[in-house]
């Protein structure tokens, strides 16, 4: 019996990141009855913050994760990125977190303001795209009026990025049967 020759190894290279994304206007109905959650990166400033945010996201099944300003593409040219996190889950540049609204979230704040709700008290929506300030700032009010809700996580300081995205998202995970429309599985 002849062998067949094994078919060629392909190498793919991943697509450029897209910088153009169409928004979803606030509001648009689900079409599905999937939850999921989205990140959305305020100016990052640290490639090694933003890199922990990723594996964050993987851990916690994120579904994309959004940055906007140019610190963080600047930084970045100067780090591998080792566990290519990004192939599994998209990292996105965008010029306005408030363009981009993916299908069903509610645009969540996670900042340590006055008049926030505190994060152990929150129920989550099930479609969310969590907020996150800069490192070294705060975000801007008209964000934090955009969003419909305003949470923090109640500590004597402020926390580091990566490590705030971390308590949201195992939030989300352990109050899992706690969310807007009850249990996930009935």
């Amino acid at each position: 019996m002849a062998m067949l020759p094994s078919p060629p190894i392909l190498k793919l290279t991943p697509s450029p990141i897209p910088r153009i994304i169409a928004p979803f206007p606030k509001g648009t109905p689900p079409v599905a009855n999937k939850r999921y959650s989205c990140i959305g990166l305020f100016n990052p400033k640290s490639p090694e913050n933003v890199g922990s945010v990723m594996r964050a996201a993987g851990c916690y099944g994120v579904a994309s994760v959004f940055y906007t300003g140019k610190r963080y593409e600047r930084a970045a040219d100067f780090v591998t990125d080792t566990k290519k996190v990004h192939y599994d889950i998209p990292l996105i540049g965008i010029d306005d977190l408030k363009k981009i609204l993916p299908l069903g979230c509610v645009p969540v704040a996670v900042e340590l303001v006055e008049g926030a709700r505190p994060l152990p008290e929150y129920t989550h929506p099930d479609r969310a795209l969590y907020i996150f300030g800069p490192e070294d700032g705060s975000l801007d009010k008209d964000i934090r009026d955009w969003c419909e809700d305003v949470v923090y996580i109640p500590t004597t300081g402020c926390m580091n990025l990566a490590a705030t995205v971390n308590v949201v998202l195992y939030d989300r995970m352990a109050k899992g049967n706690n969310t807007r429309s009850g249990p996930q599985f009935r």
